[in-house]
């Protein structure tokens, strides 16, 4: 049975190794990448209640997170500042609601970490730039808690 790689993973595949141009800094474009890859995991896990893989995708967030706080700028724009404010108080918010195993909301922090990522986007004239949520899963992987 011949298996079929869904469009999604693709792209993102391709896009991941697409050339930059010579204006384009390939870590702002590298961090952005893995942040939406490790927010869709994300969303995905607190969507089945999961609370182990929440915790390890909301990790490796965080990490993604840090790495782009490392980012001075990017075209003039303080990307580090603009981390540091807009999207670490809502992804702080999002982690203690998995903490704390609320799920409800975990789901409106999950909210307010994609709408801190388009309102960055805005704030630095990337605005066509759009995080949308979605419960379709591209990945080869359940996000469903095991079962004991």
């Amino acid at each position: 049975m011949r298996k079929t790689i869904p469009m999604f993973v693709v792209a993102v595949t391709l896009l991941a190794f697409a050339p930059l141009k010579a204006d384009q800094d390939p870590a702002l474009a590298e961090n952005m990448g893995a942040m939406q890859y490790f927010l869709h995991k994300l969303s995905l896990s607190v969507a089945a209640r999961n609370t182990e893989l929440a915790d390890f995708y909301a990790h490796e967030l965080e990490e993604t997170i840090e790495e782009a706080e490392e980012i001075k700028d990017y075209k003039g724009k303080p990307i580090a500042q603009l981390v540091k404010s807009m999207l670490v108080p809502p992804f702080e918010a999002l982690e203690d609601a998995i903490d704390d195993r609320d799920w409800g909301k975990a789901d409106t922090q999950l909210s307010g970490v994609i709408n801190a990522c388009n309102a960055c986007h805005q704030a630095t004239g990337f605005g066509f730039l759009r995080i949308a949520p979605t419960t379709q899963n591209p990945f080869m992987q359940s996000f469903e808690p095991a079962k004991p």
